[in-house]
C-alpha cells in the first residue's frame, strides 16, 4: 500500500462517494492524514489496492486514447 501511496499520494485518484462510500472515505482519510493503514483489515487493504490499481489502469487507458 505504501508503494501505491508513494506514486502520487492518491492525488490522481477520483472516487465517487455515491458509488463506494467506504473506499472514498479511505482515500480522503489517507490524503488528509497521510499513509496510516493500521486501522484497516488486511482484507480491506487488499480490496483498496485492487481498486486503486484498476482506477490507475483505467486512467492510463483513457489518457492513451
Amino acid at each position: 500500500m505504501y508503494v501505491e501511496y508513494a506514486a502520487d499520494k492518491f492525488e490522481g485518484l477520483v472516487v465517487d462517494q455515491d458509488l463506494d462510500n467506504e473506499f472514498y472515505n479511505f482515500i480522503e482519510d489517507i490524503k488528509t492524514n497521510g499513509p496510516r493503514f493500521y486501522g484497516y483489515t488486511p482484507e480491506q487493504l487488499e480490496n483498496f489496492v485492487s481498486r486503486i490499481y484498476e482506477l490507475r489502469k483505467n486512467n492510463s487507458n483513457n489518457a492513451a486514447g
